[in-house]
Formats: structure tokens, C-alpha cells, sequence
């Protein structure tokens, strides 16, 4: 049997539970308590305000303010996704991009595409502290090619080309064009596979830090450097905070990307500490207004320095011209960052579906590499892995007389060098080189452009141009797919 419980006993236990509560209620939440709903509402504002900056974000896409390009349905298609390929490449680098513990991760791929980016580059960075010390391990398939002054080997090797820099930035994060002037974003030390030392056979290493050590001979990048602004004049200590790689494929059939491990001297071993709430709610606040930045940024590299959409500073001429294309020079945009000792030449591309755009190159000096690319209005390239939409020099060889050709078009006319629009009708093209050693002016690739009629094709090539027919466009299709999973290691 239970025992009898009274009914004053009752009341009397009520009366302490009630109390008790009170008590409870006046004296508010113990230290724990207290710390846990901080941290929820710390983070909740900011995804507040991260779902707000990313409505700003999606205004840079649709507002004239942000001069994006005209809207039809694949500008639109192409920058919702771009909108959103920016939200991923940030995420992953706020999250992993520790300059204690670095890594590298990939900026650029066939989802996360800005900058009008070189489709036939891995673009690789590590994030860096100016004041420690870095080493990064190399090995790599047969690096010959770095050597032998332009020869092609044949079998599996190293990328043509790869270029390591140190970099005070990325460009974009102010979303104003006036940090191009103010050399917020410049190249502090740089090398090259031609010049890597070897540490062994097709193995290499490099030392970063703010100075090179007493006696060491090796591979050495600077960190901090006393550099000069050309803008301003002003020479000023510059602090590195980024290692970018460029691995350059050109045949990508045999090329094989790097092995590469980035340590810091002083942390191996180490432990990384988790994230704490407040580190949290700052990397979460910082991911919308990030994103809305880079593309007002390069919506406005193509408005007015690119001048897209017409002669934006009144000198009669636009920057990129429609239908033709640049001789080769440095560049213009982001400079301080771009691969060191690259060329580049640019044209905007405005065709009807039964128009060509031509583009013959000749080259007294062969470039050790040479790429072109297509890129649509928001400064991506389209497809290259499953399209035909870039072209190395291995891939477009010389047809005569140090002689190549480019033919874009929205439809296949059966030759060498096509340059597939993807169906896209605007945008604008970009040719990339670079030589061993570079060549006095005068011997610099010549650049012409002419807008013909598909049907009059034949009749401005060559005579005995090179045709390629349906089965050989699928097998080099086949190729480019094969290289773009082995190249980003889809799996």
C-alpha cells in the first residue's frame, strides 16, 4: 500500500515548489544558462544579417546602379549561379583558410569561375601570415619541359607551366574600382617551374618567409617587401597574407597536376582550436556583404575600364574593341595579381548565328604557352569541360608560317581552331602568354580580327586548312572532359 499523504503536507509542498519557482524566476539564469542564450542570440543577428546582405547581393545581379549586364535569360541563369558559386568558394574559405594551419584550396573551378578566369589553369591558395615561416613540398610528374626552352615531351608531365606568388590580397572585397589605384592588391615575390631548384628528382621545395635565412640557398619567397605604388609613388612595407598557385595545363591529355603540401614551421604538430560562437557570428556576418562586393567589383571592371557597353571615359574608342582584339600587353585590370610575366590580349565577341569572329595570330617567337578562352558577361568562362570553349597552343597548333587561327562561332564549321560560344551571343575573348624569355616588342605576337559569314568561311582560311570532322571533335570533347575530373579530382 502507498502511504497517506495529508492534505496540510499537501499544501505544504506545494507551497515550497511555488517558492522555489519564484525564486528561480527573480534570480534569472545561472552562468551557463546565460552564456548559451548570448551565443544564440549573437549568432541569430548574424544570419540576420547575413540573409540581408545576401538580398543586397542579389540587387547587384538585377539594379542598373550595379551595372550589370542586360538581362535575358541566360545572363540571368549565369548570374544567379555565379551568385551562388561565390557564396561557396567564400564559405569554404572562411571556414578552412587558417594561416596556422594551412591548406590549399581551390579559388577557382568549374563551379567557382570570376575574374575572367583561364580555363586551362588550376588556380590554388594558402593563406599565409607575413611574420611565420612556410615550407611547401613539390612533387611532380616529368618537369623536362621546364627546362628545355619551348620542346614538347611526349608521355605523362608536369603542367606546362606553374607559377608560385605571395599576394598582399584578392581583388574586389572594397566593391569599388578605386582599389586599383591605390595598389591595395600587388605580387610580392614570385617564381616559376623554370626556375624552381630541384630537391630531387621532379621534387621541389619552397621557403616562405619575411626574410630569407642566414646561408640558405633554396627556393626562397618573400613575405614582406618594401614595394612602390605606381599610382602614387609611395614605396611602403607590404605583408603578404596568400601563397597563389598557378598550375598551366596545356596538353591535357598527359598533363598531371601537382602534389603539393603547405606547412608552418612553427605549428606542425599542433593542435587547431575549434570556433567559438562570436568567431562564428563574424565569419557569418562577413559572407553576404563579401559576395555583393566581388560582383559590384567586376560588374564594374566591365563597365568602365573594359567598357562593354560602350566608350565609358569619352576618348572615342572603346577599351576592348567589339569584333576585333587588342594587340598584347600587361594588364589592366587587377594587374598587381595577375600570373606574373603573362601578356594578355582581349576583344568583345557580338555575333548573329550565322557570324564568325576570326582571329589569325602570328608569332614570330613562339610562346612556351599560349591559351584562348571565351567569357560571358559576368567574367566566367563557359563550359570548357564539356565544350570546346578554350584553346591552348597544343591543342590549336600552328597551321603555317608561325601562324594560328581562331574562329568563334555558335555553330561547328568543321575546322581547326573553333572556339564554341556555348550559345552565347555576347561576351568577350582573352588570349594569355607567356614566354621563357620574353621578346623585344617587335617580336611580339601580331593580333587580327574579321567578322565574316559562316558561309564565306572557306574562302578567308587558307587554302588546305586543316578540317576536323564530328568524330574527332567528340574524341577531343572526350579528352577535355577525362582532364577536367582528373585536373579538379571530381570524386
Amino acid at each position: 500500500m502507498k502511504p497517506m499523504i495529508s492534505a496540510k503536507t499537501h499544501q505544504f509542498l506545494a507551497f515550497w515548489s511555488w517558492l522555489a519557482c519564484l525564486l528561480l524566476l527573480f534570480s534569472g539564469p545561472g552562468p551557463t544558462l546565460a552564456a548559451e542564450h548570448d551565443s544564440a542570440s549573437r549568432l541569430h543577428s548574424a544570419w540576420q544579417d547575413f540573409i540581408d546582405d545576401l538580398r543586397a547581393a542579389e540587387r547587384t545581379l538585377l539594379d542598373e546602379r550595379h551595372h550589370p549586364p542586360r538581362a535575358t535569360d541566360r545572363v540571368l541563369a549565369d548570374g544567379y549561379r555565379y551568385l551562388l558559386a561565390h557564396l561557396n568558394r567564400e564559405i569554404e574559405m572562411a571556414i578552412r583558410a587558417d594561416p596556422k594551419f594551412p591548406e590549399f584550396f581551390r579559388s577557382m573551378d568549374m563551379l567557382r569561375k570570376w575574374t575572367g578566369e583561364n580555363p586551362d589553369t588550376m588556380y590554388l591558395k594558402a593563406p599565409i601570415d607575413s611574420t611565420g615561416f612556410y615550407e611547401v613540398v613539390i612533387r611532380a610528374q616529368n618537369t623536362r619541359e621546364w627546362r628545355l626552352g619551348g620542346a614538347v615531351i611526349p608521355g605523362r608531365k608536369a603542367p606546362r607551366l606553374v607559377i608560385f606568388q605571395t599576394i598582399t590580397g584578392v581583388p574586389g572585397y572594397t566593391g569599388e574600382l578605386a582599389e586599383m589605384q591605390n595598389c591595395k592588391n600587388q605580387t610580392l615575390d614570385f617564381v616559376t617551374g623554370s626556375s624552381l631548384k630541384a630537391d630531387g628528382e621532379n621534387q621541389y621545395r619552397i621557403l616562405i618567409g619575411p626574410e630569407k635565412p642566414p646561408g640558405y640557398s633554396g627556393n626562397f619567397l618573400y613575405s614582406v617587401k618594401e614595394l612602390q605604388c605606381k599610382s602614387s609613388g609611395v614605396t611602403a612595407e607590404a605583408r603578404a597574407n596568400l601563397l597563389a598557385v598557378r598550375e598551366v595545363f596545356s596538353d591535357w591529355k598527359n598533363e598531371i597536376p601537382l602534389d603539393m603540401t603547405i606547412t608552418r614551421l612553427d605549428s606542425k604538430g599542433g593542435n587547431r582550436p575549434p570556433h567559438n560562437a562570436e568567431q562564428v557570428a563574424e565569419l557569418i556576418e562577413a559572407l553576404g556583404d563579401r559576395v555583393g562586393k566581388q560582383i559590384r567589383f567586376w560588374n564594374l571592371v566591365m563597365e568602365f575600364p573594359m567598357e562593354m557597353t560602350g566608350d565609358r571615359n569619352g576618348d572615342g574608342k572603346r577599351s576592348v574593341p567589339v569584333n576585333g582584339i587588342n594587340q598584347p600587353a600587361t594588364p589592366f585590370t587587377a594587374g598587381g595579381v595577375a600570373g606574373a610575366r603573362q601578356l594578355y590580349a582581349s576583344g568583345i565577341f557580338d555575333l548573329q548565328a550565322d557570324e564568325a569572329l576570326i582571329i589569325k595570330m602570328i608569332a614570330p617567337v613562339e610562346p612556351y604557352y599560349v591559351g584562348f578562352q571565351l567569357n560571358n558577361l559576368w567574367m566566367e568562362g563557359p563550359d570548357q569541360q564539356n565544350f570546346s570553349s578554350s584553346l591552348t597552343g597544343f591543342q590549336n597548333p600552328v597551321f603555317a608560317a608561325a601562324t594560328r587561327y581562331y574562329i568563334i562561332s555558335s555553330t561547328d564549321p568543321g575546322v581547326q581552331g573553333w572556339v564554341d560560344t556555348t550559345g552565347l551571343e555576347r561576351g568577350f575573348h582573352t588570349m594569355r602568354f607567356v614566354f621563357q624569355v620574353d621578346p623585344p616588342e617587335d617580336q611580339l605576337p601580331v593580333l587580327e580580327a574579321s567578322l565574316v559569314k559562316l558561309d564565306d568561311l572557306d574562302s578567308v582560311l587558307p587554302e588546305h586548312y586543316p578540317r576536323v570532322t564530328e568524330a574527332q571533335r567528340r574524341e577531343a570533347i572526350a579528352t577535355r572532359q577525362e582532364h577536367i575530373k582528373m585536373r579538379w579530382r571530381n570524386y
